[in-house]
């Protein structure tokens, strides 16, 4: 199948911690290579809640996802999928270099993740002493580097300096070439910068965002963009 052809296809996810109150109601997205959708919503609207349940980690009442048009239970088991969690998940007694090497086996991608030059200098280090910041930038780059054609991040920008979030949107805006990203984050002006589609989280479900300043409407503090409505 051709990179253009894939898909990632998430219909009519429900969703509820307690038996009175459902959290989600129907969400729906579609990402296909070259997207960069940012996922947006108020705290608590479920929005890890739906990353999760696309990849796999945690069982929904209902959802219907697709995977290149195949019907799959889990997105995981496709290895079309990576989810980047909230908390951290190498081996804090690797070193920087052994992480690597445990995450991937592509010499090619080993050597250039080895070469970045933030994660150079820290290659000798072991995880447990490497600073927060410096943990999350590497797991990034570690997931968006895996095979995987979609990539879900579940607040990328936390903990991450200025230059590291640069960073960051550098790459994801050169690998959307040939991967899809839904990204969620609370520092949405940084997700607002790379993306190319909005999804506001509300209510249970997923509504398409045309123009941010919708977000006024539903999200954003109204005059959040008057820069935008004056240039």
């Amino acid at each position: 199948m051709e990179l253009k052809d894939k898909e990632l296809f998430v219909d009519s996810v429900q969703f509820s911690y307690t038996s009175d109150k459902q959290l989600l109601t129907g969400g729906y997205l579609v990402l296909k290579v070259g997207d960069v959708i940012g996922l947006l919503g108020r705290n608590g609207s479920g929005k890890t809640t739906l990353m999760k349940i696309i990849f796999g980690a945690l069982k929904a009442q209902n959802a219907y996802i697709r995977v290149n048009g195949k019907k799959v239970r889990t997105a995981f088991s496709t290895r079309e999928v990576c989810y980047l969690p909230q908390d951290s998940f190498l081996p804090t007694a690797f070193t920087v270099k052994k992480s690597i090497e445990f995450m991937l086996s592509n010499k090619e991608r080993i050597r250039k993740v080895e070469e970045d030059e933030i994660i150079k200098t820290i290659l000798n280090t072991k995880i447990a002493d490497i600073s927060g910041g410096e943990l999350r930038y590497l797991e990034i780059i570690l997931l968006i580097e895996q095979e995987a054609t979609f990539i879900l991040l579940d607040e990328p920008f936390s903990g991450l300096s200025p230059l590291l979030k640069e960073n960051i949107q550098e790459v994801i805006v050169s690998k959307s070439k040939e991967k899809g990203f839904l990204i969620s984050d609370h520092d949405y002006m940084n997700v607002l910068d790379i993306s190319n589609q909005l999804m506001l989280l509300e209510n249970g479900g997923c509504r398409k965002i045309n123009r941010r300043e919708e977000l006024e409407q539903f999200y954003v503090p109204i005059g959040t963009f008057d820069n935008d409505r004056n240039d």
